[in-house]
């Protein structure tokens, strides 16, 4: 157990959550002694037990899920150190606890399909003799770029507000994506299509859009003027959200916001790689964000769940 504790130590943890966590792998532990069960041996059937035991001690459902957790990244422990060679209930969840908001997945040709139909207005637009019409051109420019990273890298928006040139790899085909508050740091790969049309708003577009910039900046992407102003703001924000949202609505009325957008990039994601990887691609912190994802998947303990409901 001193391992398991030293393993929590290393995921940054603070003191008291380590001696937390360790007292509950360890009452798990001392549950499964009584009954004469091996750790190493443990199953699904026995953690809903435990689960049960549980809730007839008065223990609320908030509370046996931070317990079902340590369960799993214990066993998880177990996987790295050769004691066991599954996770048996990596995708179990407690119903009645509060889950992150998932949206509707959008199927990849739909996301595909807003990419494309995603229009940049030409010299035969309508108002193309206006004053504003270049920087008007400009912004749609730079927003079909943006909008390839959200739906090909899952990215969040302050992800993409925040990528320095110097993140930018078109050379090697990747981007480089600083970690922030509440996510890790990584490098993901960037497709062909992508390194042709991001080049081209590097040294074009975003050239054009520098013109218009109160002070110098590396940021890769830059506002442009608001209405009868001269100059884009100088707070270093990237203000486009609610009017790529309006934009992109047009060409799937479904769209609830772009974090609609990154739920269905990670919910294809985890049909084609492992959840360790997607963690990764996703720069999700824990693992347990990136599960979140599964919920349409977490029903395979179906039937041994429903010996312990309500959960």
């Amino acid at each position: 157990m001193g391992s398991f504790k030293q393993h929590l130590q290393s995921q940054g943890k603070s003191k008291s959550t380590v001696i937390a966590y360790n007292s509950y792998a360890l009452d798990f532990i001392s549950y499964l002694d009584a009954d004469n069960t091996e750790v190493e041996n443990a199953t699904a059937k026995e953690v809903l037990s435990y689960l049960n035991y549980l809730q007839k001690r008065g223990q609320e459902n908030k509370t046996r899920n931070i317990r079902l957790n340590v369960i799993k990244q214990f066993f998880n422990w177990q996987i790295e150190h050769g004691a066991r060679a599954d996770n048996p209930v990596a995708h179990l969840k407690i119903r009645g606890t509060k889950r992150q908001k998932l949206y509707p997945i959008l199927s990849k040709q739909e996301l595909e399909e807003i990419y494309i139909n995603y229009e940049i207005p030409t010299e035969q637009h309508k108002k193309s003799k206006c004053n504003w019409f270049k920087t008007y051109k400009l912004s749609k420019q730079r927003n079909k770029s943006v909008l390839s990273l959200l739906i090909n890298q899952g990215l969040t928006t302050p992800e993409v507000a925040r990528i320095r040139l110097k993140d930018l790899g078109l050379k090697e085909g990747r981007v480089y994506i600083s970690g922030g508050r509440k996510s890790d740091k990584r490098i993901l790969d960037l497709k062909s299509n992508q390194i042709i049309e991001l080049m081209e708003y590097q040294y074009t577009t975003r050239t054009e859009l520098l013109k218009y910039q109160k002070d110098e900046t590396d940021l890769l992407f830059l506002s442009t003027p608001s209405a009868g102003k001269l100059e884009a703001t100088g707070n270093g924000e990237l203000q486009i959200w609610k009017s790529l949202i309006k934009d992109i609505r047009k060409y799937n009325p479904k769209l609830i916001n772009l974090k609609h957008v990154r739920s269905s990039v990670i919910t294809h994601w985890l049909k084609q790689y492992n959840l360790r990887q997607v963690q990764d691609m996703a720069g999700h912190r824990y693992v347990s964000s990136t599960e979140a994802y599964l919920v349409n998947q977490t029903e395979d303990l179906q039937a041994d769940i429903d010996q312990f409901h309500p959960f």
